[in-house]
């Protein structure tokens, strides 16, 4: 059934790519992991989307993925997956489908079915790593089952953009989902039930370098019978020393006790030189019971305009524990 599936995910990707013109867009990510204890996992993400104008200031925005693995269990016993494509098998399901109207050249509103990942954590550092607190710091994604990877829900989103800063700020059900009838279907929108999800960002940029500050609020219930309000604060940088070496530092906080992960703190860097990029990030998560160090080295390979070659090597530590993981990814962008 899974090289089923796999075969079927493939299949679609070489039409897609025989099929792909602006403005349509296709991404294929597949990776091999394996634990060095002749343990291994095939995980594919195929994500197709489309940005179609309806008027000159209107556009219609849809994406979806489709998820694909050979090992039902992650190889690793760990808090932080090292890898940020691996989840359940979903065939397919939405994570974008909205309307965009820029209102003028600097106010953009988004208003429909959207995944946060489209606005947030996503810049040039930060998605260069594969480790999934990279993409999202725990202190959000183990806290909160909201509109995050391979989750979406109804939402709006509004950015302010100038030269130098950016503005946004959404607001979505309380609850991410993937299907598309039942209670659990993604077009569903229930404050009473779900409790809402809120997030505000501004980010700063000044010579190649990027600052960012934000923070999010959530109310409703979260595995309780009683409505909470729960916030989280997170700020990180990406600070250009050379043109070809970048700093990276992140901190993020969650201010509600019985959060399942308290803290977050990472830090790391990237140099590029020609078609070639190599990177170090390590960061420090506190959870209720336990606290995790992910470690990742990575080199990320342009082979050519569409087509990259990834290995990375992660070490995760608890306290008397270990595990180390690595990987092979190759991507296809269109």
């Amino acid at each position: 059934m899974l090289l089923r599936k796999t075969s079927i995910l493939m299949t679609a990707l070489f039409c897609a790519c025989h099929l792909q013109a602006d403005p349509f867009g296709v991404t294929c990510t597949s990776e091999i992991q394996t634990d060095f204890k002749n343990n291994y996992n095939f995980a594919n993400l195929l994500k197709l989307s489309a940005n179609i104008p309806v008027k000159k200031r209107f556009a219609f925005e849809l994406g979806t993925i489709s998820i694909v693995k050979t090992r039902q269990e992650g190889l690793l016993d760990v808090l932080q997956v090292p890898s940020n494509i691996e989840e359940e098998n979903l065939p397919f399901a939405l994570c974008v489908m909205d309307f965009n109207w820029r209102i003028n050249e600097h106010n953009s509103l988004f208003m429909g079915i959207r995944n946060m990942n489209e606005d947030y954590f996503n810049s040039e550092v930060t998605s260069f790593f594969t480790n999934s607190s990279c993409g999202i710091y725990p202190t959000l994604s183990c806290n909160y089952t909201i509109a995050n990877f391979p989750f979406a829900s109804v939402g709006i989103h509004y950015a302010h953009e100038r030269e130098n800063f950016t503005i946004q700020a959404s607001l979505y059900n309380g609850r991410g989902y993937n299907r598309f009838t039942g209670r659990e279907n993604i077009f569903r929108f229930c404050p009473k039930g779900d409790g809402l999800f809120a997030l505000t960002q501004g980010e700063y940029r000044w010579r190649g370098s990027h600052y960012f500050i934000g923070g999010a609020f959530h109310y409703g219930t979260m595995g309780e019978e009683r409505k909470r309000f729960r916030s989280t604060l997170w700020l990180y940088l990406e600070q250009q020393v050379t043109d070809h070496f970048s700093l990276i530092g992140g901190y993020s906080h969650a201010f509600r006790k019985e959060s399942p992960c308290k803290e977050f703190v990472g830090v790391g860097g990237k140099y590029s030189w020609k078609r070639t990029e190599i990177g170090i990030f390590s960061d420090y998560a506190k959870f209720n019971d336990a606290e995790e160090c992910a470690n990742e080295v990575t080199c990320k390979i342009q082979i050519r305009e569409f087509l990259y070659l990834q290995p990375a090597l992660h070490l995760l530590l608890q306290k008397g524990k270990q595990n180390v993981m690595g990987l092979i990814r190759l991507g296809i962008e269109l």
